[in-house]
Parts: C-alpha cells; structure tokens; sequence
C-alpha cells in the first residue's frame, strides 16, 4: 500500500473513529457483509471491531491517554464540536482488505461501518484540506460521490449509505460500489481459500486477520536462517481479545509436518533467550513469558498469548514508567528494584 494512501486512509479512520446499536456494523456479521462487498481478488484482510472493545480495561486506558494532556484534549473537544463527530465513538468496525500485490499496485479498500453523515464530514475534510494548501473534489461513479484530496492523490473514499463508509484505491472503490449494487459477479466470498480461512479465525474478536501468504514473502522467510522454515507457510490467521486482559492466537499452515517443528523449534529458542535478555530481567518482564504457549499441530504452527487483566495493566505502568524516565534523562523509577 503506498505511504500516501496510508496516511490518509489513518486519517479518515481518526476523523469517522456512536456506540455499536447492531450488530450489523461490527462483529461477525459485519465480516460476512464486508467479505461479501471487496473484491475477488481480494487475498488478506483484517477487521478492527471498536464497538466490542469499548467498555473494556485497555479502552479505558486509550481515553485516559487522550485526556491525559490538556491541550490535546481541548484540540479534540473542538475537533468533535466543530464536526459534529466523536472520533472513539463513531466507528463500530474496520474492515482492510489487500490483494497479494499491494506494494507495487497501491490497490485496498478499508470498510468503515457506524453511523456516519456525509454532509458535514465532507465539509470538515473539505475545510481540513483547505487548512493544508490542498482540496477534496468529488467525482461521479453510477449513483455515488467518489471524493478524493488532490494533495494525497492515491485514495478515494465513498459513502455506500449512512452506516458504511468505504476507502481506497480508485479501482477497488468503484469495485466496492459495484458489489454494493448487486452489479459484479463475485466478490471475496467466492475466494474459496480465504472463506475457510475466516470460517476458524474468530471473527467476532476485537481484532483479527487472514491470508494467503504471497510468494514474496514466503521467498523472504526462506532466505532467513532463522525463519527458513516459514518459507513454506501457505496462509496466517490469527485474532486478539482484549475483553479480558489479553488473548491472542496465531495459526500459521505450512508445507509439511517437519517445517511446522522446525518453526516451532526455532521460535521456541528465541523466546528462552529472550527471557534472558537484560532488558527483558531489568523491567521485570520474565513472567509474561508464560503466557505464550507454542504447539505444533500437524503442519500448522499454532501460538496462543494469554495475559491476565492485571499483568496488561502491570505491564503498561512499567512501559510507561521507562519512558517516563527516558523522558527525564535517567534511568525508570522502580526498574532497579525490579531487576534485584
């Protein structure tokens, strides 16, 4: 995905981020539609369900960061005033979708469902752009406005209806729009291989992904020594849960048994000695180690991570308080306790 695009497709996400009403904008369902609304060749995608992370510890931890710095807080106070939009409130879910090629044909989509008014986020953008010696046109496509920041360049953005917002490279958005109407033929459901893929990947997490992975990568990971094994790996699937503390998995199908040892071998040796690691003994973080369990199951790789309510807070002090210190040109308050 080009950088451009990049940035402006994280900006739209800060300026369209109401609490989830249905489930039809997060969650397992919003995957289907959303699986259903890009294109074909679509070979990785992700999904962001903010509406099931809100409420938790770690969102809590996300608005007491914002409200942290005064300044920031009033900037954002009449941001949301001025635009008639909360940013944390109004996003349920984000669905990113990639094809194989993405480096070199710049092509995604990005699948923003909430509760969203077209007339004023346009103007904001419009003003917003403005602001930056740049400016937003829009350009027809069948019944929809296509918008587009002349500044950026590489992405489109749409409005399918009040509670769908799609983001893009121009090809993918007007592929989107067409599905959207019933006016192409076949969509990413029809990709066999990535539908199983997200049938075992739990879809209704706060965060999760699939793909097949593309020969590129996998030509990458072979020519690594301590990652040839993975040179064979076929797709990646994988979620995180932050309803409770943490809980992450991560599936990876390799070529044979042998390669799914070998891999989990190796990683299981960089973890040992990464518990030995100073910095790992200094900040006190050797006990997070347990929680990562690695298993092979046939050809498949298979890590789970599991940390308990307390330990993620715990362990966001203890990075907070590194930088803290860095900030302060010593050395972390309490990190030589813990290292004894």
């Amino acid at each position: 995905m080009h950088r451009a695009s990049v940035k402006l497709a994280l900006s739209l996400v800060a300026l369209l981020s109401t609490s989830c009403d249905s489930c039809r904008t997060s969650g397992r369902t919003a995957a289907k539609e959303d699986l259903q609304l890009v294109p074909k060749e679509t070979d990785i995608i992700m999904m962001v369900n903010l509406a099931r992370a809100r409420g938790t510890a770690l969102w809590q931890r996300v608005l007491e960061a914002r409200d942290s710095n005064v300044d920031a807080k009033r900037d954002y106070e009449d941001f949301a005033k001025k635009c008639a939009l909360d940013p944390l409130r109004q996003i349920d879910s984000v669905f990113v979708a990639l094809p194989q090629g993405s480096a070199e044909s710049h092509d995604f989509v990005l699948i923003l469902r909430g509760a969203f008014d077209e007339n004023k986020l346009v103007e904001c953008a419009k003003e917003q752009a403005k602001k930056q010696g740049s400016e937003v046109i829009a350009t027809d496509y069948t019944d929809k406005k296509l918008y587009n920041d002349t500044k950026q360049g590489q992405a489109y953005a749409t409005f399918l209806d009040k509670k769908t917002v799609a983001l893009g490279s121009l090809d993918w958005v007007k592929k989107v729009v067409d599905l959207s109407a019933n006016k192409a033929a076949a969509s990413a459901k029809d990709n066999e291989g990535l539908a199983t893929l997200m049938k075992r990947t739990k879809t209704g997490a706060a965060m999760w992904g699939a793909g097949l992975v593309p020969p590129s990568v996998r030509d990458q990971l072979a020519s690594n020594p301590q990652l040839s094994a993975a040179g064979s790996m076929k797709t990646v699937s994988g979620s995180v849960e932050v309803a409770s503390g943490l809980d992450a998995a991560l599936d990876i199908d390799l070529g044979s048994d042998n390669d799914a040892k070998e891999l989990v071998a190796k990683i299981t040796a960089q973890l040992l000695d990464a518990r030995k690691q100073p910095q790992v003994l200094m900040m006190g973080l050797v006990p997070l180690f347990d929680g990562i369990k690695i298993e092979q199951k046939a050809a498949a790789f298979h890590l789970t991570l599991k940390f308990t309510q307390p330990q993620v807070d715990d362990l966001i002090n203890r990075f907070k308080g590194l930088l803290k210190g860095l900030a302060g040109g010593g050395a972390p308050s309490g990190l030589p306790e813990i290292a004894k």
